[in-house]
């Protein structure tokens, strides 16, 4: 499984969209910042410091950023095997179609932990940049691991939506604008159940983001309610997974491969989940 995994990381160098992540995760706290400069200054936060800064960083990186970029990339990650014809060569060597899949999971979890990282950096840093006041290295460390935290459940309500767009040929971008505007409703939902349950929502909630400074909300947020919203996301998911099964015509060419054909590819890429099935 760890070789599977290193060898879907390689993918990524191959992947120009992920630099659409990289600069937007940048841009992030500059536009957060930016914003108090923009608008009336009888509207503007008097005590706008660093921990509402990183507050508005996650606030945007929930309801904007990540989601469009981990769906973007997770479903070109998977949507690739397709449209570069290398599916029917993957299911030649004992690898389960969605072992495979999992394996690829496992890098975006990796790379939502290397965005929140990413993101708490470039918000100290823009945040120095701009004279924000309030940073102390207690506080940079304390909202850098709510950051990072954040990132990674909010790549867990993207799971399903990462399987469903990826496995959908060539429907990985028109799957991470329909994200963009689900992660955005989370703006909506100001009391009842989908203030805490909604996968979304409860990403912000289960990393003990304030909910009502952002989104008004009326009530406080339940924690129960969020443990339940992302278990049911992640079970999504777990379903998708198992009910998982590669197109026909690439079974076709799995059954002649294993029947004796021999095989005609002889990629990197095989060569090292076959070398790692072999040692195991």
């Amino acid at each position: 499984m760890w070789n599977l995994i290193i060898s879907e990381w390689k993918k990524l160098r191959r992947c120009q969209i992920l630099l659409v992540g990289i600069v937007a995760l940048a841009l992030c706290p500059a536009a957060q910042y930016g914003t108090q400069l923009l608008i009336d200054p009888a509207l503007r936060d008097p005590h706008f410091d660093f921990a509402r800064l990183f507050a508005s960083v996650i606030w945007g990186n929930t309801q904007i950023f990540l989601p469009i970029s981990l769906v973007m990339t997770g479903g070109w990650l998977i949507d690739r095997e397709r449209s570069h014809d290398t599916m029917k060569n993957l299911l030649t060597v004992p690898v389960s179609y969605p072992k495979l899949l999992t394996a690829k999971l496992a890098v975006m979890a990796l790379l939502a932990l290397l965005a929140g990282i990413y993101s708490s950096a470039a918000t100290v840093l823009i945040g120095i940049l701009a004279g924000v006041p309030g940073l102390s290295p207690l506080l940079a460390v304390r909202q850098g691991m709510q950051v990072t935290a954040a990132a990674l459940t909010t790549y867990l309500a993207c799971t399903p939506l990462i399987l469903l767009f990826g496995q959908l040929r060539n429907a990985y971008l028109g799957g991470s604008i329909l994200t963009f505007f689900l992660a955005y409703c989370i703006l909506f939902f100001k009391s009842g159940v989908l203030l805490s349950a909604y996968p979304f929502c409860a990403a912000l909630v289960l990393t003990g983001f304030d909910m009502a400074a952002y989104n008004g909300a009326a009530e406080p947020p339940s924690v129960t309610l969020a443990l339940i919203g992302m278990e049911a996301a992640l079970a999504a998911t777990a379903a998708i997974l198992l009910l998982s099964r590669p197109a026909k015509n690439e079974k076709a060419a799995r059954g002649r491969r294993t029947s004796g054909e021999k095989p005609r590819y002889g990629t990197a890429y095989l060569e090292v989940i076959l070398h790692g099935s072999r040692r195991r």
